[in-house]
């Protein structure tokens, strides 16, 4: 299996992990889940298949500014990330999915500054969750590829 191909399956691996703000994976020992923020799905799954471990320095900013641009729509790839911007700050990146093939986003959503515990997140409905277009969420701002090897 390629790395890429690994990622998507870690990204899915996690579906409906609670959503907690900062969380980069760790396990919740009560819950017996692992929580994760929206950059910190990605820089999990990318450590579990062998990637570098960003989890503690990459945020969404970082992820945009040190990822290959991916130019066209049409030209993205399962693994590929989708970035979006805060309101009225075009040039801020404050969210990032995974595309998962045909327009499908995955990723930790439905939370903020506010989710902090398991409880914040089960009245929030945070979770790593699926979106059926790119453009679920406003303001999308770039298309973003992680430097797989293969």
């Amino acid at each position: 299996m390629s790395q890429r191909n690994a990622f998507v399956v870690a990204v899915l691996s996690q579906m409906h992990a609670p959503y907690r703000w900062g969380g980069k994976g760790e396990l919740d020992r009560v819950a017996n889940k692992r929580a994760f923020d929206c950059s910190g799905l990605v820089t999990w799954a990318l450590r579990e298949v062998g990637g570098p471990d960003w989890r503690y320095s990459h945020n969404t900013d970082v992820l945009l500014a040190q990822c290959l641009a991916v130019p066209k729509e049409e030209e993205l790839l399962p693994g590929d990330l989708v970035l979006y911007h805060r309101k009225g700050a075009p040039l801020d990146a404050e969210h990032v999915m995974v595309h998962v093939g045909g327009g499908v986003v995955v990723g930790a959503s439905g939370g903020g500054s506010t989710t902090r515990t398991l409880a914040d997140a089960a009245k929030a409905n945070a979770c790593v969750k699926v979106f059926g277009s790119l453009d679920y969420r406003a303001r999308r701002m770039g298309l973003r590829r992680l430097p797989f090897r293969s």
